[in-house]
């Protein structure tokens, strides 16, 4: 039950270097579906991806301006569309290794060096749900697991991901 990024989250998204200029009149289509008024959207929204990226740019910050929508730091930007991806995992919970896939690789691969932690994901509180998501990686390259180890490695790899969407629920309501 896959549910579409806000124009908030698309703009977050833009932040942390998902979205490129090209697709920003994608993104602007977004907020007038969601019912954003601004003169400078309409035309951005019209516009293409192969239109000058000067112009789109241009449109997009009047956007801004005109909306008072302002563009969140990337630390901020990666918690806002991290909260997107936690809710993903909490509404799909067979799904939760993928999308912390997603969450490592469009997320905190984008922050973790702007305040560097002692422990990995601790940046954006993700450090528990790195403990069973590495277990999970463990468990696909079928290496050697540090957790469950009296349990059949079915019910270790059930375990791994009961933990994984549980630290989800936990930081989503810490993110809310």
């Amino acid at each position: 039950m896959k549910k579409e990024m806000t124009f908030k989250e698309k703009i977050a998204n833009y932040v942390l270097g998902n979205y490129s200029i090209s697709q920003l009149p994608e993104i602007a289509l977004t907020g007038l579906m969601e019912g954003i008024k601004s003169d400078a959207l309409i035309i951005l929204a019209g516009m293409s991806g192969t239109d000058n990226s000067f112009e789109i740019e241009q449109y997009f910050n009047k956007t801004l301006r005109e909306t008072k929508i302002h563009i969140p730091e990337k630390i901020k930007a990666a918690k806002i569309v991290l909260r997107y991806y936690l809710n993903e995992i909490l509404l799909d919970p067979q799904k939760a290794f993928e999308i912390m896939n997603i969450i490592h690789d469009k997320v905190y691969a984008n922050v973790y060096q702007i305040q560097p932690k002692n422990f990995f994901g601790e940046e954006l509180g993700l450090e528990h749900m790195y403990t069973w998501y590495r277990e999970l990686q463990d468990f696909s390259d079928n290496s050697m697991l540090l957790y469950y180890n009296d349990l059949p490695r079915d019910e270790q790899k059930t375990k791994f991901e009961y933990h994984l969407v549980e630290e989800a629920r936990i930081l989503f309501e810490k993110l809310t």
